[in-house]
């Protein structure tokens, strides 16, 4: 695939991404994720390097394991692995299956955030012994 055909997708390694999937006809369906990622907020913050949420959207982060580690550097990892498994749970119990992000100016089915959320866990989880904290999970 090229950049261009990726252009929805969210990318989350050098050769790995989020597949964007359609939303056509269901964006009235939308519910605020918000405050299901309240505790997630502080690294979700840091990783907002691209660009401006306003200007860009998703593409303002850069949600790559190498910046999320970086990030990770001024936060207390355990907690924020424990917002990632409580803002998973949460999203996958939620009624819609589209979700929208005014904090991320982001609208995306659910399947794509418990993706990014799954992603999240894996990179906030303790590095094993011996290994990077970069390295794939």
């Amino acid at each position: 695939m090229t950049e261009r055909d990726r252009k929805y997708d969210i990318q989350i390694g050098d050769e790995t991404w989020i597949e964007f999937i359609s939303i056509d006809g269901r964006y009235d369906q939308a519910i605020d994720i918000d405050a299901l990622l309240d505790g997630l907020w502080p690294l979700i913050c840091r990783l907002e390097t691209h660009c401006d949420a306003g200007c860009c959207g998703i593409d303002a982060f850069d949600f790559t394991c190498e910046s999320i580690d970086t990030a990770l550097l001024e936060l207390d990892r355990a907690p924020l692995h424990a917002a990632c498994a409580q803002a998973r749970s949460a999203v996958a119990a939620a009624a819609s299956d589209i979700f929208i992000s005014n904090t991320m100016n982001h609208i995306a089915d659910k399947r794509v955030f418990l993706q990014l959320l799954e992603h999240l866990e894996r990179c906030t989880a303790a590095p094993e012994t011996g290994q990077p904290a970069s390295q794939p999970r």
